[in-house]
């Protein structure tokens, strides 16, 4: 059964202390001119949203031990440490007993052993997604070990790491890892990452055990690329709006149109498109427990949970 949603953006300098917020910043940066709203945050500003960051997972992290589920399923994409361009998979399921990833840069020299985090993943689960997923008439991709081709050292997605470990320090909650492709030209458009939540809110909602999903990417940013630093503010506030109305429908069209605004970071956004997928399909409309833009997260940075109130 599913009986809760998670959605937390993605920006390197969440998961850090707010004195590194900088150096990051200027690493994601490089030299695209930078907003203005940039000057206004000052060191005060900064750890203050430090603060409200820990605050949002802590508050993500207390919906999950209230609803006590017995395995946590997580959308996240590549960012190039799992898949290296000889094979770029639309869709991928883990199908292993156990995962591992680092929360460390390779970007900024950090090694991957500095933090190593693993993950004890729920088999059973993550095979009968895989098989019901194919059944609904997705080519599924899946992987039964760890051997990542792009960053083979670095493990797991650092999106994925990061989340898993703010919501269950412990570590002691399975997981299934389901990955999807927002970066790689062609990706899924935003009606095929709502079908795919669609049809993943059916599947989890078949097993006789509490399941809870959870999505961590987005929302607006394009870190490294042309418009590195800049936030679209509009862009962010109406995708919130549409999933908190229960409209996720609305996002379907976003990636038909070609612009920058829609791509780089911003196409993480079809994570929170498969989110309200399941999540609707059973009655569910988005809380969204905060925004804000932090610019120098270099990032839009919003959570949200469905709480589906089914036992």
């Amino acid at each position: 059964m599913l009986g809760l949603g998670l959605a937390a953006p993605y920006a390197h300098a969440m998961y850090r202390d707010s004195g590194e917020w900088k150096t990051i910043h200027d690493w994601l940066a490089g030299d695209a001119p930078q907003p203005l709203e940039l000057a206004d945050e000052t060191d005060a500003v900064v750890r203050e949203h430090a603060a409200r960051v820990k605050e949002n997972l802590d508050r993500l992290r207390s919906e999950l031990e209230a609803y006590n589920p017995s395995a946590l399923v997580v959308l996240v994409t590549d960012s190039g440490r799992m898949f290296s361009r000889v094979q770029v998979p639309q869709f991928c399921t883990f199908l292993g007993a156990g995962a591992w990833g680092s929360t460390r840069l390779e970007g900024l020299g950090e090694a991957a052993t500095d933090d190593m985090v693993e993950f004890s993943c729920d088999t059973e689960l993550a095979a009968f997604v895989q098989e019901e997923l194919v059944a609904h008439g997705f080519d599924m991709s899946y992987s039964k070990e760890m051997n990542p081709q792009g960053q083979p050292e670095f493990g797991m997605p650092v999106s994925l790491v990061t989340l898993v470990r703010a919501l269950n320090p412990g570590l002691d909650l399975p997981i299934v890892p389901v990955l999807v492709n927002c970066h790689v030209a062609p990706s899924p458009s935003g009606w095929r990452c709502r079908e795919f939540g669609r049809a993943l809110g059916t599947i989890l909602d078949e097993p006789d055990q509490r399941i809870a999903l959870a999505v961590s990417g987005g929302l607006s940013h394009d870190h490294h690329g042309p418009r590195a630093g800049w936030i679209d503010y509009p862009f962010d506030q109406w995708m919130l709006k549409q999933v908190s109305r229960g409209r996720g429908a609305n996002l379907d069209p976003i990636w038909n149109l070609e612009s920058d605004s829609v791509h780089g970071g911003t196409a993480e956004v079809r994570l929170w498109a498969a989110l309200a997928g399941a999540c609707e399909s059973l009655g569910g409309k988005a809380v969204v427990d905060d925004y804000f833009p932090a610019y120098t997260a270099a990032t839009g940075l919003g959570f949200a949970h469905y709480s589906l109130n089914r036992g």
